[in-house]
């Protein structure tokens, strides 16, 4: 007998449960399997920043696991026995999770497991994708165990090694790191504090520093090429006695690994009914922290997507500009991690630039101004077209800010849907000639006034239209004057509101 469901995701890692969650909280019938027999202990990916927060918040998740976690107040940078560096994370305006955090990957998924249970899902451990066939309708799974699976969509979260991204014929080019890294979890009597990370670009490699909840500390170091490694401990106890310009002296070990760093890009993420995110899509060198942050992104910008073609008929042409976004800020992440671990091995003269430049960034503060903001990707601008209203455009991020006369954050009334912002008087009337059916469902759009005292907030003009996405993004932006832009706004309201129907959605 042939089991049915509405969205199979493989894999119950970050991206797996944050689009699952997603779903669930939009009515859609979701499974979700994984080949492990449990959930994994292991801390994995530690760093997260303020946009991975805000997809799990809208999961009501966001907050508990930032209170949970080590806020981040500074990264220190040293060559060898010398401090080059000390860069503040002041607080990041516009959102409400304004500094990078120290929190285990094991923490963060057993969060995001209770949101999926909350919302009737739950997690099948132990069971393995081992094919599948699709067609015009959807997608027929078949397990290793003999189940078969009939869904609508499929969607590979299931991490490096993708069987779904196998199965689907998609390339994933790339490259692998010359050295092997290593590191230690665990209780350390140490000079490093615990609410800062370091990078320590030592004689024979790099070593990462970073605190970890409940007193505990990560020690991340690189390996020289060609050399085995047999004892993960023993192998960063060496690289601290040979590279630490502070004590560190190991108490207790909580964890420890030995791996390789890759840098490999999916040439796709769509293909037909079947979907690939997170690690399945892209991997990197941990620098930066930006892996599991961008994998949790790829998830909460397909869930509205996805529901809204299973649930109301949304054209799937949503999907395929979800994959143009996705990929493009996956190949940014993937430089930016590169760029990032080649400054980590640098030798010479270009060693001695590279402190040059650190040492000058920090002391005039541009460092401070434009490393923090970048990484949290807070200013990134989505490919996107269409008219711009002030600092809203088609693409870019809208501050969660508190519009003006209201006391909830904009973000807090995104509610799962789109919110469309009148922006002074001039907004509110043009509202009027948009003609929106009386019967819009709330879960689908929300309408806010905002008073023009409020507009600078959000950077927008004292008189404006804006659509923001269930993910914080502009959609569509245009002043009351500009008709071609009110054009183009309600044009892309009327593909939220009125859907085409089936017989016209692309395939």
């Amino acid at each position: 007998m042939t089991e049915e469901t509405d969205v199979l995701i493989v894999g119950a890692g970050p991206s797996g449960l944050t689009l699952a969650g997603g779903l669930l909280s939009r009515g859609v019938r979701v499974r979700v399997i994984d080949r492990a027999e449990r959930a994994s202990p292991h801390s994995k990916a530690i760093t997260l920043w303020p946009r991975a927060f805000e997809v799990f918040e809208a999961l009501g998740a966001g907050r508990e696991l930032y209170d949970r976690s080590v806020k981040l107040a500074a990264t220190n940078y040293y060559t060898g026995d010398r401090h080059i560096g000390r860069l503040r994370m002041r607080p990041l305006a516009g959102t409400r999770f304004p500094v990078p955090v120290s929190l285990p990957q094991a923490s963060t998924e057993e969060v995001l497991r209770e949101v999926v249970q909350r919302h009737g899902g739950r997690i099948e451990f132990g069971r393995c994708l081992e094919s599948f066939t699709q067609d015009d309708d959807g997608v027929t799974a078949r397990l290793t165990d003999g189940t078969e699976i009939r869904a609508g969509w499929l969607v590979g979260c299931d991490g490096a090694h993708s069987t779904v991204r196998e199965g689907a014929g998609v390339s994933f080019e790339g490259a692998t790191y010359p050295q092997s890294f290593v590191l230690v979890d665990g209780e350390y009597d140490t000079e490093y504090a615990h609410d800062e990370s370091y990078y320590v670009m030592g004689r024979t490699g790099v070593i990462v520093v970073a605190g970890l909840p409940g007193g505990l500390y990560r020690f991340f170091a690189s390996v020289p090429p060609g050399v085995e490694v047999e004892d993960a401990e023993a192998a960063v106890a060496g690289a601290v006695a040979e590279n630490s310009p502070l004590r560190a002296d190991s108490v207790k070990v909580a964890g420890s690994g030995v791996f390789r760093i890759h840098r490999k890009l999916a040439d796709r993420m769509r293909v037909g009914r079947v979907l690939l995110a997170g690690d399945a899509a892209h991997i990197h060198s941990p620098a930066g922290g930006l892996g599991l942050n961008t994998g949790v992104q790829d998830a909460g910008s397909l869930a509205w997507r996805l529901a809204g073609v299973v649930r109301r008929g949304l054209n799937e042409a949503e999907l395929d500009a979800w994959q143009e976004e996705r990929l493009f800020v996956a190949r940014k992440v993937v430089a930016e991690a590169d760029q990032q671990t080649r400054m980590w091995m640098l030798k010479g003269w270009r060693r001695w630039l590279r402190d040059i430049g650190i040492t000058l960034g920090v002391r005039t503060g541009v460092i401070e101004r434009v490393l923090p903001r970048r990484m949290a990707q807070l200013d990134l601008v989505l490919p996107a077209q269409g008219p711009a209203a002030g600092r809203l455009r088609p693409g870019s991020r809208i501050p969660d800010v508190p519009p003006a006369g209201r006391g909830q954050h904009l973000y807090e009334l995104l509610g799962g849907g789109h919110v469309l912002l009148t922006v002074g008087n001039a907004g509110a009337a043009a509202l009027t000639g948009l003609g929106l059916p009386d019967d819009v469902d709330p879960d689908v759009l929300r309408i806010v006034t905002v008073p023009s005292h409020g507009a600078s907030a959000l950077g927008a003009p004292r008189q404006a239209l804006c659509l923001v996405r269930p993910d914080g993004v502009v959609a569509a932006a245009a002043t009351p004057s500009d008709r071609s832009g009110v054009a183009a706004l309600r044009s892309r309201l009327l593909t939220l509101v009125a859907p085409a129907p089936a017989a016209s959605r692309a395939r």
